[in-house]
This record gives C-alpha cells, structure tokens and sequence, in this order.
C-alpha cells in the first residue's frame, strides 16, 4: 500500500498507527486502488459491492414494468404483477379452481351430491 499510494513503509506504518495524517494525495492514491476513502476519513460506507453494483446497473437498465416486477418480487408481494388472488378453503378439497377471464357461454355445469358412505355387511 505505502508503495502505491507513493509514501515510504514506515511513513504508512505511522499513518496506520495514528501517529501521522495522510495528506490529499494519498488518498487519492489510495481512492484509485479502490479504498473507500470516506470509510477511512468518516466511517460512512460509500462503495458498494459488485454484487450490488450489478444489480443497480440492471435496475438503470430495466424497464418500468420489470422494475415493479422487481419491487414485487422482492417484497413478496405478488398482487402488484396482477396475479389472480389466492382462496383459502379450510376444511375443504377443492378439485379445480378457475380465475381469469372465464367464458362459460355453451357450458354444462353438472354439481353432483356428495357420495354416501358404503355400509359395511353385516
């Protein structure tokens, strides 16, 4: 580091030890190398990692319909990409559920009782 940033190896060893302040040009040395810089002056993270880098770069690029489709995705909540609302039944066996847009125009619809319980044989 001492090296790179143009200082000596004990003039680095004093800077860590808090004996002496890097002047403005180290830092910026040190900025090049990748030092979080106000981290180091302020404790306040500015840098971000790659992985978090990447993903606000997708996000730049995404378009309005994939950012809500993200926001959604990532706070669990589904109702926002326009997906049909869940039905609770308890207690009960549902054989198929229907939602959406359902034409039943020409349709038969056949509801049948509930079969009886076979007796045993006596």
């Amino acid at each position: 580091m001492a090296a790179a940033c143009g200082v000596a190896k004990r003039t680095q060893i004093l800077f860590e030890q808090d004996a002496h302040l890097p002047g403005g040009a180290y830092f910026v040395e040190g900025d090049k190398l990748g030092v979080d810089v106000t981290y180091l002056l302020v404790g306040r993270r500015e840098r971000v990692s790659e992985a978090d880098a990447d993903l606000l770069a997708m996000w730049r690029k995404a378009t309005p319909h994939a950012r809500v489709a993200a926001v959604a995705a990532l706070s669990g909540d589904a109702q926002e990409l326009g997906a049909a609302p869940r039905t609770n039944f308890p207690n009960a066996t549902i054989g198929q559920q229907l939602s959406g847009d359902v034409d039943l125009r020409g349709q038969k619809i056949v509801v049948k009782p509930a079969k009886a319980a076979k007796k045993p044989h006596a």
